[in-house]
């Protein structure tokens, strides 16, 4: 059987061992800002188990790596917690690199708008915030200062509440995840 990045798993296994697991993810993250491990490392487990057996390991673990890498960026820069790097790293087993470039994309276009209308919401003026944030990104990116970005931190205490802007990023992947296996099935 020939090992492959692009394959995709079947719709049974992925529904079953993936997709339902998410949502209880995406509800104890959006409600409690907790992903719990039980949660994490069965979708992993199963995801792992599911590559084995459709002949796409090698496909499994470079998604793990590559949701695992990019989530870690956030994470050091104090944006994400452990829950949503795990996440992360289990669904890559379940849609490998190639997909999990667009579950990234699509938690992204979730994530986004979603933040922004909490800062909104809180009486932050969007205006001022964008000015300061796009000024900051530039002398990051071309000056190299650091700390030009104003990002709120994630509180190292899992007891402290987290910043009244903070997006539970554990629900938008699992959003993407839903959106882009039923993008899959539908319409691929």
């Amino acid at each position: 059987m020939a090992v492959s990045l692009f394959s995709v798993p079947s719709a049974l296994p992925v529904l079953v061992g993936c997709l339902l697991p998410l949502v209880y993810v995406a509800y104890t993250d959006c409600r409690y800002y907790l992903i719990y491990d039980r949660a994490t490392y069965a979708v992993a487990l199963a995801g792992l188990v599911a590559a084995i057996y459709e002949g796409r390991l090698a496909g499994a673990l470079a998604g793990a790596a590559l949701g695992f890498g990019v989530v870690a960026l956030f994470c050091l820069a104090g944006g994400a917690g452990g829950g949503d790097l795990k996440l992360a790293a289990a669904l890559g087993t379940w849609f490998g690199p190639y997909q999990m470039l667009y579950i990234f994309l699509l938690a992204s276009l979730v994530g986004v708008p979603w933040g922004l209308y909490k800062k909104a919401r809180s009486g932050e003026r969007l205006g001022e915030w964008a000015k300061t944030f796009f000024r900051g990104l530039y002398l990051r990116v071309f000056y190299g200062t650091p700390g030009a970005v104003p990002m709120p931190r994630l509180p190292e205490d899992d007891s402290s509440p987290p910043p009244p802007d903070a997006v539970p990023f554990g629900t938008c992947l699992a959003a993407a995840a839903w959106l882009w296996w039923a993008l899959l099935e539908l319409v691929f």
